[in-house]
């Protein structure tokens, strides 16, 4: 993993929009270290209708207050927000949540956001329960992908992780969201107890290969500090590689461009034409800080330049204080440039907590 060296960039005076204010750095979404910002991960809610055991169990519910209705971006708050991002150079959204399809009129919002001029992609991470009525919708308001959170195609586990999840309504969500011609990726936490047992990984591979869709498999990282978190539970991404390869040959690194996310691609070796392709998210054993593109934005406002630190910075108050967009870009480009090296999820756990700040 190469180094990340910090960079010193200069500042000087640029018109967003707004009067006055003062200077903002000549490229606000490049911070210190030379990675530019071009993703944003944008939280519509903190709610969430599953209480899975590594991000919101029922046992935490007294700690995990919901924020206030009227302390959320409204929509047009979000799509000013997204307009300024799309402006400084952002092309690709997110959207998270808490769960994102729980937000009264989500397809209002994706369509407001798919007209903000710049914003190439659309895409949202979700539970899938209500994706079978939403698919469509989402789709025709501008939306082209989902990725749907699968831990475990075993429905008795599957209710045991999600707390409140119904398996078959999540499979029926992928199948109307690849009807409605999204592009579909599956997302599972690996932890043991849930899906450590080879078969149950290669069956989530071979389930998503038989539909054309790409699995994924994200390692469990500590958040709440660290109340939800055991690391005798995580599953690195070289054991879950030796269990792909040991039921389908090896796996190689994919060359193909990635979507601006974490994760790395892996493919079959087996030939050249086999379109058969995994993602890991590996923020714990092979961490993927040194090219981080990315922005996280809370459903509250709330700017975080890495999920592994407590860092956020408020946008909601600039805007509700009068602020212009030229003051939402210094607010932005005071996130950048305070962004990380990487994060400490080794040495200690962010005070915030994963249904807060988007999965």
């Amino acid at each position: 993993m190469r180094r990340v060296t910090r960079v010193h960039l200069p500042v000087l005076s640029r018109d967003f929009g707004g009067a006055g204010g003062g200077p903002v750095p000549a490229d606000p979404l490049l911070d210190t270290f030379a990675r530019r910002i071009r993703y944003l991960r944008v939280s519509v809610t903190d709610r969430c209708n599953y209480r899975c055991d590594y991000c919101m169990p029922e046992a935490l519910s007294d700690q995990l207050q919901f924020a206030p209705r009227p302390t959320l971006l409204t929509f047009e708050e979000l799509r000013r927000v997204v307009a300024v991002f799309a402006r400084l150079g952002v092309r690709k959204l997110r959207l998270t949540g808490g769960e994102p399809t729980v937000r009264k009129e989500i397809a209002v919002l994706v369509r407001m956001l798919a007209g903000v001029p710049g914003i190439e992609q659309i895409v949202m991470t979700t539970n899938g329960h209500l994706l079978d009525e939403l698919a469509a919708p989402l789709r025709e308001a501008g939306l082209s992908g989902v990725n749907v959170s699968l831990d475990t195609l075993d429905p008795v586990r599957f209710r045991e992780v999600t707390g409140r999840g119904d398996l078959s309504r999540v499979l029926a969500g992928i199948d109307a969201a690849l009807a409605a011609g999204l592009d579909v990726k599956t997302n599972a936490v690996a932890l043991a107890g849930t899906n450590d047992d080879p078969d149950d990984i290669v069956a989530l591979c071979e389930y998503a290969w038989q539909r054309g869709v790409v699995p994924r498999f994200i390692e469990h990282m500590p958040m709440s500090d660290g109340q939800l978190y055991d690391s005798s539970r995580g599953i690195g991404a070289a054991a879950i590689r030796r269990a792909i390869s040991a039921a389908h040959g090896s796996l190689i690194a994919d060359d193909a461009p990635r979507d601006g996310g974490p994760a790395r691609y892996w493919r079959l070796a087996a030939s050249p034409d086999d379109t058969r392709r995994v993602g890991i998210i590996s923020a714990m054993t092979e961490h993927f800080c040194d090219d981080c593109n990315r922005l996280r934005l809370t459903a509250t406002g709330d700017l975080h330049a890495c999920l592994g630190h407590d860092d956020a910075i408020s946008l909601r108050d600039v805007m509700r204080a009068g602020g212009s967009d030229d003051d939402v870009v210094r607010a932005v480009a005071g996130s950048v440039q305070g962004k990380r090296a990487g994060h400490t999820f080794h040495d200690a756990a962010p005070h915030k907590h994963m249904i807060g700040i988007g999965g």
